[in-house]
């Protein structure tokens, strides 16, 4: 089985935890931390600066689309950022991760 680290942007904390309650809800993700800091991103021909919310969690390859489509459903954002990295993690989490989600 394919497992993920994933990270989702949001405009701030309060999306930010929406998108991940609506995600742990549906049992598509384990859950993580919500980060938060300032950041800068080219946005429609300019540099935008705010600061800017990231949801780190991990998945597995089955839930790829549905984790895209349900942020779609419940981001304020006009385009969400989110991205997969294959995970290699140790045996623990890949077992906590197959347990919880599988």
């Amino acid at each position: 089985m394919q497992h993920y680290q994933v990270f989702i942007s949001a405009e701030n904390t309060k999306q930010a935890n929406k998108i991940l309650d609506h995600l742990l809800k549906k049992k598509l993700i384990l859950g993580g931390p919500v980060l938060e800091g300032p950041a800068k991103f080219w946005w429609k021909g300019r540099v935008v600066r705010m600061n800017y919310a990231y949801i780190f969690t991990y998945t597995i390859k089955a839930f790829k689309q549905k984790i895209i489509k349900e942020c779609k459903v419940v981001s304020a954002e006009e385009i969400p950022m989110i991205s997969f990295t294959p995970l290699e993690g140790n045996s623990e989490l890949i077992k906590l991760i197959d347990e919880t989600l599988v």
